[in-house]
């Protein structure tokens, strides 16, 4: 098991605020239950409308990868992980890579999922990439 130091967002499209609220916590629950950097115990931010939030910690990288995003959708939703399909579109907040995944089932999506810089990022790397996300998207955030 590979840890990965960075920041990742995820974004409501259509959950419904149970749905929201539910994968919230679960998210919240990812990373080590303690650490001697309080940086590596995860912590999140919220968007001012609580449709999104940008988590920070030290993660197992297996838990970050499109794929356990849908296991972990479907045993939150208890769903078949086979029925979500998913989009994946690299975007460029600063200089890194940031893969953005979208979520849908039936043909509606549900979720955005952001890992900023990409699975190789190093901390830094990670942390410039959202930093220079927020500063497009302050509005939102600030």
């Amino acid at each position: 098991m590979a840890y990965h130091h960075c920041y990742f967002a995820i974004e409501d499209m259509n959950l419904s605020d149970a749905q929201r609220d539910t994968l919230i916590a679960v998210l919240k629950s990812l990373g080590p239950d303690s650490h001697p950097s309080p940086a590596c115990l995860n912590h999140w931010r919220t968007r001012l409308d609580g449709d999104a939030a940008i988590f920070e910690a030290l993660f197992d990288e297996d838990m970050l990868t499109v794929d356990a995003f849908k296991e972990r959708l479907a045993n939150i939703f208890n769903i078949d992980p086979e029925t979500i399909d998913h989009t994946l579109v690299i975007y460029h907040f600063g200089d890194g890579n940031t893969p953005v995944a979208v979520f849908s089932r039936n043909g509606t999506n549900y979720l955005r999922m952001a890992l900023f810089g990409g699975p190789s990022a190093t901390w830094e790397e990670s942390g410039d990439e959202v930093r220079a996300y927020l500063a497009l998207y302050a509005d939102q955030w600030e």
